[in-house]
């Protein structure tokens, strides 16, 4: 299909966009099918692959603060998506997202990559006229690349700010630490998979501050079956023992098939389960 340019590409973004507009809304709000992290993933492969380097670092200071997509096979489909994107200069049929996401996840994933379309347009339009200024060669294109590059920059203002602020946040926090005992023969699989688990769901810069700074640490039993591990996180450390230890505030039991879906990275392709059980 040949490339769109101009007001058709505009307009079959625009199109998008409505389209997705609902899905869209629901990427901003907590329980929604994309998850912060993967959201951010698509903006930043988005912008590369328009060769927005700004929008692409911005939304990278966002990432560091949600955490990132753990499954490699997401990540990879999006970037593919995206590239595809923008050779065609319009949307394009999302296949190698529906291989690996539920169909509410791929639409909201399509939302958000309209939306870093539009970003990264804003950031082009803006560089143009800053050309024209530097270069002193003002031409007809600044009629229309003006107006749009100041709503644009005036609307992601906020979200500049935000993302600069969270990215500082990121790395304040403590890192994610090796999860000490997980190579341990001892330690069964149930431990493996926790310890699997447990980089994953301390992505969250917040969550990291809160729990890895916290002088008090944590232990919590798990159990399935006749299989039982035990987590201890905090003062900047994450263990995993085998068994549900005596100081085991809480112990969750139940099945480990969930365990096994977050600790390789299938569960991405459940989103809205990971994020509803969060």
């Amino acid at each position: 299909m040949p490339r769109l340019r101009g007001l058709r590409a505009a307009a079959a973004w625009a199109v998008e966009g409505v389209v997705t507009a609902p899905a869209g809304l629901r990427t901003l709000v907590p329980g929604a099918p994309v998850p912060a992290a993967l959201r951010e993933d698509v903006l930043v492969a988005t912008a590369h692959a328009q060769g927005a380097t700004g929008v692409a670092w911005v939304h990278s200071e966002w990432r560091a603060y949600a955490g990132t997509t753990p499954d490699g096979d997401v990540r990879l489909a999006l970037a593919a998506h995206a590239e595809r994107c923008a050779r065609a200069g319009h949307p394009v049929e999302p296949d190698e997202l529906a291989e690996v996401l539920p169909e509410r996840a791929v639409r909201g994933v399509r939302a958000v990559v309209a939306r870093g379309r539009v970003e990264s347009e804003v950031e082009a339009r803006t560089r143009r006229v800053l050309g024209a200024v530097r270069d002193r060669r003002p031409t007809a294109d600044l009629v229309v690349d003006l107006p749009l590059a100041a709503v644009g920059l005036a609307t992601a203002a906020p979200a500049l700010a935000t993302g600069i602020a969270l990215g500082a946040l990121a790395r304040l926090a403590p890192p994610v630490p090796e999860v000490a005992g997980a190579d341990d023969p001892e330690v069964g699989l149930l431990g493996a998979l926790a310890a699997e688990a447990v980089p994953v769901l301390l992505g969250n810069a917040v969550v990291r501050a809160v729990v890895l700074g916290s002088p008090v640490v944590v232990a919590v039993g798990l159990r399935s079956g006749g299989q039982g591990a035990t987590v201890r996180v905090g003062r900047g450390r994450a263990e995993v023992v085998d068994g549900v230890a005596p100081d085991a505030l809480v112990v969750l039991q139940g099945d480990v098939e969930p365990l096994v879906r977050l600790a390789t990275g299938i569960v991405l392709r459940e989103a809205h389960e990971v994020v509803a059980r969060r």
